[in-house]
């Protein structure tokens, strides 16, 4: 008898910021429809949306001076998560199971940390997989990836290859290779 799945997004940074504002670049607002149609399409039981986080004191931290440039203000419209995937995340998922983290840096210990106790249950489900999409591919969504792999080895934990952007196309191909061969699977 085949065990039934329990089917986790991570959404990571889809903000206006890395899309359109500050920060974006035509890749990265690419994969806009892209993810919605992975919501729409992806059967989820819960979501988790990560929002990049910064304050007016960015530019005063280690992160900030190696990439001065202002972006993601708490409570500024660069800061808000794209419009098209919330609508698609509200529409596709209950509301008690949409998770939206903020994360002052590249990686979240919150979101590692909800994985992991959803890994401890995840037995109670049947299987467990947790699908990774987002930006930028060699920053966040890595930094993300990788924890979540430590927090449920047993866990398949996929990244939608389609459904991820990077700075570059060199930048996010080198990204998909690290996951992969750290036994990630890429789809």
């Amino acid at each position: 008898m085949e065990k039934p799945m329990y089917k986790v997004a991570v959404i990571v940074d889809m903000q206006k910021d890395f899309t359109t504002g500050a920060l974006g670049n035509k890749a990265c607002e690419a994969v806009i429809p892209k993810i919605v149609d992975v919501i729409v399409y992806g059967g989820y039981d819960e979501v988790f949306l990560t929002r990049d986080t910064h304050d007016e004191h960015y530019l005063e931290t280690q992160e900030g001076r190696k990439l001065p440039v202002v972006h993601t203000q708490r409570g500024e419209e660069g800061w808000q998560i794209v419009p098209a995937i919330m609508e698609a995340v509200h529409a596709n998922c209950e509301a008690d199971r949409i998770h939206v983290i903020d994360k002052p840096t590249f990686g979240s210990e919150e979101l590692m940390l909800a994985i992991k106790d959803i890994a401890k249950d995840y037995k109670e489900y049947g299987e467990l997989q947790v699908d990774f999409m987002g930006v930028c591919t060699g920053i966040c969504v890595i930094s993300n990836v990788l924890p979540a792999k430590m927090a449920a080895p047993e866990a398949t934990i996929r990244v939608i290859d389609s459904a991820c952007a990077c700075v570059t196309p060199e930048s996010h191909r080198t990204a998909i290779e690290a996951m992969r061969t750290c036994q990630v699977d890429i789809v």
